[in-house]
């Protein structure tokens, strides 16, 4: 009997160390299997957070958070930044397109100003194209609200004459004789001028001194017609005519009618110096579709300088009125006295070109 429980002991001995060897082979076999499987997982899935994290595995996932977010940060802050400086910079290039645009625009109005400053200043290549320049009528903006003063010289004749006028430094308009025998300079003088006019001698009632080549009512329109273009030869450039004398010539329709006629092809305007109160100046220029001027104060009738100053008062105290006019002298050297003391009364007007008006 207690061989038989002898060998029970030895067998369950062996029992258990074999079922040890097994436990103990089945175990590493497991743990062998899960660290395979587990190391595959990390392989695989990188970017996943294994389940067992150890404590210092934990400070250095929290401080790689904290970084993370920091450069998050910054890249949040450098793609706003980058936004910003696009924006900025397309502003600016729209800025610049627009003021491309209006860099042109202006280039565009400067020249358009240049073409029409050339136009009114009759600029031109041929004779033919300035006195077409100088026909249109062009409309023009007064530069400031003064009253604007005409003041036309007649007779002028002589370099004396130009020389006086010039002296002065006034604006005014000197309107020569057509050249002949007695004054054969004044186209050559004319030339020298920004702005003239012709001075056409015409028939007077009773005038003992007429010019030369002085124009009759009882002259064939082909007469008048010839010195007209003898005007039109020697002063290509000029537009506005005006009479010297001429109280028998202009106070007769049918040689106003021949005369008006013929500044029509010539493209002249003629300026009324009413000579006469029944002139048909007005009638012959509403019949030919043209402006009417004449003048409204003749300041020198007179050779006295208090005279001419009272006249010249008369002359801005009219511009006022109506917001222009026309006053008319000659060359003399008490008118040109009487102008140039009289610059503060003349600060009251603007004195202007009759191309400025009409």
């Amino acid at each position: 009997m207690k061989t038989i429980d002898k060998k029970y002991k030895v067998l369950l001995a062996l029992c258990l160390i074999v079922l040890g060897i097994f436990l103990f082979a089945f175990g590493s076999l497991f743990l062998s299997k899960s660290k395979y499987q587990i190391q595959e997982q990390n392989v695989t899935t990188p970017h996943e957070t294994p389940i067992n994290i150890a404590p210092v595995e934990n400070n250095l996932s929290l401080e790689e958070v904290d970084l993370g977010l920091k450069n998050e940060n910054l890249e949040f802050l450098d793609k706003n930044i980058s936004e910003i400086l696009n924006l900025h910079n397309e502003n600016n290039d729209v800025n610049l397109s627009q003021n491309d645009q209006n860099l042109s625009y202006d280039l565009n109005t400067t020249q358009e100003d240049l073409n029409q400053t050339k136009i009114e200043q009759n600029i031109t290549i041929t004779p033919k194209e300035a006195n077409q320049t100088q026909a249109i009528k062009i409309t023009k903006k007064p530069k400031n609200t003064k009253p604007r003063l005409a003041i036309i010289i007649d007779d002028m004749a002589s370099h004396t004459h130009v020389d006086m006028l010039r002296k002065t430094h006034l604006k005014l308009i000197p309107s020569f004789f057509p050249p002949d025998k007695r004054h054969p300079y004044t186209a050559e003088f004319a030339k020298d001028f920004e702005f003239f006019m012709v001075h056409l001698p015409l028939a007077a009632i009773k005038y003992d001194k007429a010019e030369l080549n002085t124009l009759h009512p009882s002259d064939d329109a082909q007469k008048i017609q010839q010195r007209v273009e003898y005007i039109k030869e020697h002063f290509p450039n000029v537009k506005f005519i005006n009479n010297h004398t001429g109280s028998l010539f202009t106070s007769d329709k049918k040689a106003m009618e021949k005369l008006f006629k013929a500044f029509g092809e010539n493209e002249f305007v003629f300026v009324d110096s009413r000579t006469i109160g029944n002139s048909k100046a007005k009638i012959l220029a509403n019949k030919y579709n043209q402006p009417y001027i004449a003048r409204d104060v003749f300041l020198d009738n007179e050779d006295n300088i208090a005279y001419i100053k009272n006249q010249l008062k008369q002359a801005v105290d009219e511009a006022v009125k109506k917001g222009f006019a026309i006053a008319i002298g000659h060359p003399r050297e008490k008118t040109f006295q009487a102008l140039v003391q009289s610059k503060e009364l003349l600060d009251l007007v603007e004195l202007v070109y009759l191309n400025e008006i009409y």
